[in-house]
């Protein structure tokens, strides 16, 4: 950021770079959101406001104007990190990607388990809440696409009432319409699941009517806590935990591979 949000709302640059010589950055593909009626893309890149104690990133649609998604942070807490990595906070590791490197490869570990955190070291806790419904889309078949039209269910039923019932591969599951809500959500017309997913963040399956047909999403309603599946399996947790640069810079170092 070019200075702090207490001047104003700030735009944030994120940029990719791999910690490891060996390996590339992926192409991650775009995050599709139904806004207003209109298929989005989101970028990686928010904008940062303060709330109060809190923290607001709004996330833009390509036009840098549009907001996609927002996310309150809130319960901001800053973990030192000294001594060895090796002997972090059992949550750095379980809780986050991080917990990747502790794996072993033909018995060989992937960092320097007698590496230390560098001065200044450090990690940010925090809990994040989504404001606003999210209305999320995606490919319901073939063909894959990356655009705002994204392939949908059936083109050949025009309405939600003629499209059940659905047998869904994605969730192996045969719906009914009797198990879900049909209401106006993100500027559609949508049938929302009553049940939840089961995902770690609680999330609705949702089936909408477009110009083309029937489409598929999921649905994050307001107010939701986000939620992380540990590394190793248990029980979701709602802290997102952030290296700061010190840390990152720490982990570079005692990487192997």
């Amino acid at each position: 950021m070019a200075q702090s949000p207490a001047q104003g709302p700030q735009p944030v640059t994120v940029t990719y770079t791999s910690v490891s010589t060996a390996l590339k950055v992926p192409t991650l593909a775009p995050t599709r959101l139904v806004v207003n009626g209109a298929v989005l893309s989101t970028s990686s890149s928010p904008r940062v406001s303060y709330t109060g104690s809190n923290v607001q990133e709004d996330y833009l649609a390509a036009d840098g104007t549009t907001v996609v998604r927002t996310l309150l942070g809130t319960s901001y807490t800053v973990v030192p990190l000294t001594g060895l990595i090796s002997a972090s906070p059992a949550e750095l590791f379980s809780d986050s990607a991080l917990g990747i490197i502790t794996n072993t490869v033909n018995g060989q570990p992937l960092y320097n388990t007698q590496a230390n955190w560098q001065t200044g070291a450090a990690y940010v806790k925090v809990v994040r809440h989504t404001i606003g419904d999210e209305l999320y889309t995606y490919d319901c078949a073939a063909p894959a696409t990356t655009g705002a039209t994204p392939t949908p269910c059936s083109t050949s039923v025009s309405t939600l009432e003629g499209f059940f019932p659905y047998a869904s591969t994605t969730d192996s599951k045969t719906y009914q319409i009797g198990d879900g809500q049909i209401v106006t959500v993100a500027g559609v017309r949508a049938w929302v699941a009553n049940a939840p997913l089961g995902a770690q963040t609680t999330d609705y399956r949702v089936y909408y009517q477009t110009s083309g047909g029937i489409s598929a999403g999921y649905l994050i309603k307001d107010g939701t806590t986000l939620q992380i599946a540990p590394i190793g399996g248990g029980t979701p947790q709602e802290n997102y935990l952030f290296l700061n640069g010190a840390a990152l810079q720490s982990i570079t170092t005692a990487i192997r591979f």
